[in-house]
């Protein structure tokens, strides 16, 4: 039947595979259609259950917010950051009076409000302890010094910790939300301490109970990582539910099967907590009256996979043992041997394609003969230097720098940042042209420097020294800022000033009656020993792969100068330790006027 098969085009094969694995169980699906109908019955109950999800979601956010927004109102009492101020007493009674003040203000402020589902609030600043709760409570010693998120800490944002989570206990082991948050004096621009607000989960009970319904539905809420923070059931809270690592989505329904029955889960995701809300009911609850429906589906579904899953292994087998023979010599070719040939002589698609193929390694065994290998190298190494042109670290210290320069009202220097920035960004964004002036070239790098200056001030100098007609000439993008941007990498690691000459000078008759350009970068930085001079020298000797591990600054704009000139151009490095780095960059002149490589 082989031969047969070989007979045919592959688009015939095709056609006989699907009538096979279609035709047939679509025949037996006519006599169960029942299938619809439990799919219908889940699709509508999947689509209404994520809606009340959302809209619970959606009311208990509100809660949250406002829960968030009560570190607040410990600034609405000038006499309760006053106490927060002070670092030390004079007598025992002044502290008892500061402490008798803040703990009734709390309690007026907080607990005899609206708010009535808080167990307690509590304020930890300068080694002392002020507290407020309706439940008695212990181990809040420990929770003040319990470790938080230091970077939501720094950002003085509510830090949120859930049940079970801290030492703090209250009395009847009641599950509770932590809100804490620091206590920062804008004044004085300081941190008094920490605010700490413990609220009872009772809230989130009443806003669900609502959604439950029936023996086997089962409603909670869980952060991202599984760890559940209101179930109807106390011992659950606390727990990680570790089935979140299989849920296929955040939002929407999903069926899941188990070893007792299907379950249908729908999931909503808060917007602001990114806690989940999920709700799960069995299958055999919505669709119970086709039990014995179901098992008959499971026979007629055997006996399918059964005939099916014979013809599809024939079929399968049949079609793919070509190919992999195509695909084991692929791999020879991936691996360098081009002396291949497909053995497949048949007249259908898989035959054209091994025709083809042997076409192919010959073409490209011709192509390698005439160097199409540099001709790949110059554009891998060409494309390498662009996603170079301005590295990540740089755009976010300018950031951060312009950042800084705005909180402090420096407007001029933010101007002229922003500005420097952005004409710096259109060059990089400018046309896809790989030669370009000196003149723009030179100003790229210059903006650079000037950014620069502005962030480490006193500690960067600069010098631009040229005599040349930097407009008449062009050269390569992007060789010059890289390298300063190493001297300024490595030249300010032990030293408190660097100082940066860039000279661009005309040189005649360099090599073979051939005039040149020749960029000189010169730091009084850090420099090198010997062997790591040596070990530089070496790596742009080999003219490395543009990885981000082969030195992107010297190897990529000397892999890129010497790919497109040749020898004798390219980057040249000098240097003693201790006495700084120079860094000579040739090029040949080449005027606006003559035709470009």
């Amino acid at each position: 039947m082989s031969m047969i098969f070989k007979k045919y085009r592959f688009t015939s094969k095709l056609m006989i595979a699907y009538l096979l694995l279609t035709v047939i169980p679509i025949g037996i699906l006519g006599y169960i259609s029942y299938i619809e109908y439990e799919r219908s019955v889940e699709t509508q109950v999947g689509t209404y259950i994520p809606k009340l999800l959302r809209q619970s979601n959606q009311n208990i956010d509100r809660q949250l917010e406002e829960l968030q927004n009560l570190p607040e109102l410990i600034h609405n009492s000038r006499e309760m950051i006053g106490i927060l101020r002070k670092g030390s007493y004079q007598s025992q009674s002044e502290m008892l009076k500061d402490r008798f003040t803040i703990e009734s203000n709390l309690t007026r402020y907080y607990l005899s409000g609206n708010y009535k589902g808080l167990l307690g609030v509590f304020i930890a600043s300068k080694n002392r302890i002020f507290q407020s709760a309706r439940v008695p409570y212990e181990h809040f010693d420990e929770l003040a010094s319990f470790p938080f998120d230091q970077a939501a800490e720094a950002e003085r944002e509510v830090r949120i910790l859930l049940p079970k989570s801290a030492p703090l206990t209250f009395e009847g082991d009641i599950p509770y939300l932590l809100f804490a948050k620091s206590i920062y004096d804008s004044d004085n621009r300081t941190t008094l301490g920490t605010i700490y607000i413990a609220v009872d989960l009772q809230f989130l009970k009443d806003a669900l109970d609502e959604l439950i319904e029936g023996d086997s539905t089962e409603l909670w809420i869980m952060d991202e990582n599984g760890q559940i923070i209101y179930h109807p059931d106390p011992e659950r809270i606390g727990r990680r539910f570790a089935e979140i690592a299989n849920f296929p989505l955040k939002n929407g329904s999903f069926e899941k099967r188990t070893a007792a029955g299907g379950e249908l889960y729908s999931v909503s995701q808060s917007r602001l907590t990114g806690w989940m809300l999920t709700h799960r009911i069995a299958v055999e609850e919505l669709t119970g009256e086709a039990s014995q429906v179901r098992n008959m589906v499971f026979v007629v579904f055997v006996i399918m996979i059964i005939v099916t899953g014979a013809i599809s292994i024939f079929l399968t087998w049949n079609f793919t043992r070509p190919i992999n023979q195509l695909s084991l010599l692929m791999k020879d070719v991936e691996r360098g041997n081009f002396d291949v040939d497909l053995q497949i002589r048949s007249r259908d698609e898989v035959g054209m394609l091994a025709r083809r193929f042997n076409q192919m390694v010959r073409e490209i065994r011709d192509l390698i003969r005439e160097n199409y290998q540099i001709e790949i190298k110059q554009k891998e190494a060409e494309l390498y230097a662009l996603q170079f042109q301005i590295n990540p670290h740089f755009m976010y210290n300018t950031l951060e720098t312009i950042a800084m320069s705005v909180e402090e009202d420096e407007k001029e220097k933010v101007v002229e940042m922003v500005t420097l920035l952005g004409r710096m960004l259109r060059y990089s964004l400018s046309d896809n042209q790989s030669i370009v002036p000196i003149m723009k070239e030179v100003q790229h790098t210059e903006d650079f420097l000037r950014i620069q200056v502005h962030r480490f001030e006193e500690a960067l100098d600069y010098a631009i020294h040229q005599s040349i007609d930097m407009d008449a000439y062009m050269t390569p993008k992007f060789i010059l800022q890289p390298i300063v941007e190493n001297s300024i990498k490595y030249g300010l690691e032990n030293r408190q000033q660097l100082k940066i000459d860039l000279t661009i000078e005309y040189v005649k008759d360099y090599r073979d009656n051939t005039d040149a350009i020749r960029f000189v970068i010169r730091d009084n930085g850090v420099g090198m020993d010997a062997d790591r001079l040596e070990q530089v020298r070496q790596t742009l000797r080999e003219i490395p792969a543009m990885t981000r591990d082969s030195g992107v600054g010297l190897a990529n704009v000397h892999s890129r100068i010497l790919l497109k000139f040749g020898e004798p151009y390219g980057v040249r490095i000098d240097g003693e330790e201790g006495e700084g780095t120079v860094t000579t960059v040739i090029i040949p002149a080449l005027r606006r006027s003559e035709r470009l490589p």
